[in-house]
């Protein structure tokens, strides 16, 4: 499961909300490009909101075989992504040695 698959509608609405004000705030004060680094954190932490949250509604509407197929391919390509993460994770905890890198 991920960080943020038991997001509500609620907190990811308020969430949204906090960033455009934040923003809005930044560019009155005129602070808004040099607050470029912690904008992009902030953004990078609710694009995983709404990707989670994204997924989870999409598997709310369609159930088996009434699926679209744009949401079959969304699934297949959301499930190819988890399963390269996975196989990252497993190669990266491996220690590193000469012999491995010339496999």
């Amino acid at each position: 499961m991920g960080l943020y698959d038991d997001i509500r509608p609620e907190e990811l609405t308020a969430d949204l909300r906090r960033f455009a004000e934040l923003i809005l705030r930044l560019d009155g004060e005129g602070r808004l490009l040099e607050a470029t680094p912690s904008l992009l954190r902030v953004l990078g932490d609710l694009r995983a909101k709404i990707f989670a949250y994204e997924v989870r509604a999409t598997g709310r509407f369609f159930s088996g075989t009434d699926e679209p197929e744009e949401v079959r391919e969304a699934r297949r390509v959301i499930q190819d992504a988890i399963e390269r993460a996975r196989e990252a994770e497993q190669e990266w905890g491996r220690p590193w040695s000469p012999e491995a890198e010339a496999e």
